[in-house]
């Protein structure tokens, strides 16, 4: 049941991101949005740790575990993925990050001598295969004689990364940490490879002052980073890196109802298609994990 919990709140958490994000459009330069985020969600989550007494004098050896999981997680995939939008659709960056569960079965089975279970493998692939008609009208409109496809290639290349973030999480040494002083230093080893990114860009700091930025960076750093992130990391521990990364399958459907909601999106035969092809790869996910178990 925690895991059943831990599993939907990401879903909706991080489903929620992709509006929150657009709310931080504009005046601040992504690179500096990307390194407030993090940087607020490190110092909150070191607080976190200290007041749970937890242990925050890590080795050598588990300090470079933690800034392995800590840049790939919490900076290079998420510059790059959000480069990747300035050439596509939202709706094809979301098909392209939902790789990240078949992205996750094969490093797993490569870096973590972890077996591929044949339902998960399907169950994955399915997913895919149902986002891809969910947001098939933004596909057919890819072309290559724009920057469409340097897009998709940013994309893919920051999902792998996110993907070798993950297998860093689910070592045997990382889940033997403390998990928010495991996070804190991770978003601490994050934040500055986020920081060195933004000046190596040269965007100056503009803050935007807008309420809503404001408000958007606040839910990011504690709902997207802080929470999510604590959730997500001892999920893996719980059913495993390839059935946790299932969650990049659903998390579209809650940024499409609130898409949906607010910015009419309108659904089609092969989107709700689409949608049975993702439920059934669920539930071929949920029964691999339980058998696995028993």
């Amino acid at each position: 049941m925690k895991a059943l919990i831990a599993f939907v709140g990401c879903v909706l958490i991080w489903g929620s991101t992709w509006y929150a994000i657009e709310w931080q459009l504009g005046t601040t330069s992504p690179e500096w949005s990307v390194a407030f985020r993090f940087g607020l969600a490190c110092i909150i989550t070191f607080v976190i740790a200290f007041a749970r007494r937890e242990r925050l004098r890590f080795t050598l050896k588990d300090h470079a575990v933690v800034a392995g999981f800590g840049v790939f997680m919490f900076s290079l995939n998420y510059i790059l993925v959000y480069h990747g939008t300035e050439h596509l659709p939202s709706g094809l960056v979301a098909v392209t990050f939902s790789l990240l569960a078949l992205m996750n079965l094969i490093n797993a089975r490569l870096f973590l001598k972890a077996s591929i279970a044949p339902t998960a493998f399907a169950a994955s692939i399915l997913g895919v295969f149902g986002l891809v008609l969910i947001f098939l009208p933004e596909i057919e409109v890819l072309s290559f004689e724009d920057q469409t496809v340097l897009g998709v290639v940013i994309c893919i290349v920051g999902t792998f990364l996110a993907s070798i973030g993950n297998n860093f999480a689910a070592t045997p040494r990382a889940r033997a940490l403390p998990l928010f002083a495991a996070n804190a230093w991770g978003l601490f080893y994050g934040s500055i490879s986020n920081v060195v990114n933004a000046l190596i860009t040269g965007d100056p700091i503009v803050l935007d002052l807008r309420p809503e930025y404001w408000m958007a960076l606040g839910y990011l750093a504690v709902m997207g980073t802080v929470v999510a992130f604590a959730l997500y990391i001892w999920l893996i521990g719980q059913i495993g890196v390839a059935s946790a990364a299932y969650t990049s399958v659903l998390i579209p459907f809650v940024a499409l109802a609130i898409s949906t909601v607010f910015e009419n999106f309108h659904w089609t035969m092969p989107a709700i298609l689409g949608v049975g092809l993702v439920a059934v790869g669920n539930v071929l996910m949920v029964r691999s994990r339980n058998r696995r178990a028993a």
